[in-house]
């Protein structure tokens, strides 16, 4: 017997299980713009790339994001800076990261 795949459901556990906040639980709101600032400011760079993702990962509806350059350049994180923090937030666990040369990286949010 096959078995029948809802695809909604599916999309539903995806969107659970990825790094959106669950109803109930306490956030914050800010503009990208803002949270550079702030990164600057405090020589964090890097927090600005998890901010960035989880604001695309909520723009988006998707925990799969693909990070190119030009998109946190605007933001004044670097490209090494970008590679050093997808590599410290993957060893944390809260990320995985799929590399292929040439393309930007396809980071999803893990919870």
């Amino acid at each position: 017997m096959t078995e029948t795949w809802d695809w909604r459901n599916v999309r539903v556990r995806e969107l659970q299980q990825g790094g959106l906040p669950k109803k109930g639980e306490p956030f914050a709101v800010l503009t990208l713009g803002w949270a550079a600032k702030a990164a600057a400011a405090t020589a964090s760079p890097k927090a600005m790339v998890w901010i960035w993702l989880v604001q695309q990962a909520r723009k988006t509806g998707r925990n799969s994001i693909a990070v190119s350059n030009e998109a946190l350049a605007r933001y004044g994180v670097s490209r090494k800076v970008k590679t050093a923090a997808l590599r410290q937030l993957e060893a944390a666990g809260l990320i995985t990261v799929k590399r292929c040369v040439g393309k930007a990286p396809v980071v999803t949010l893990l919870q």
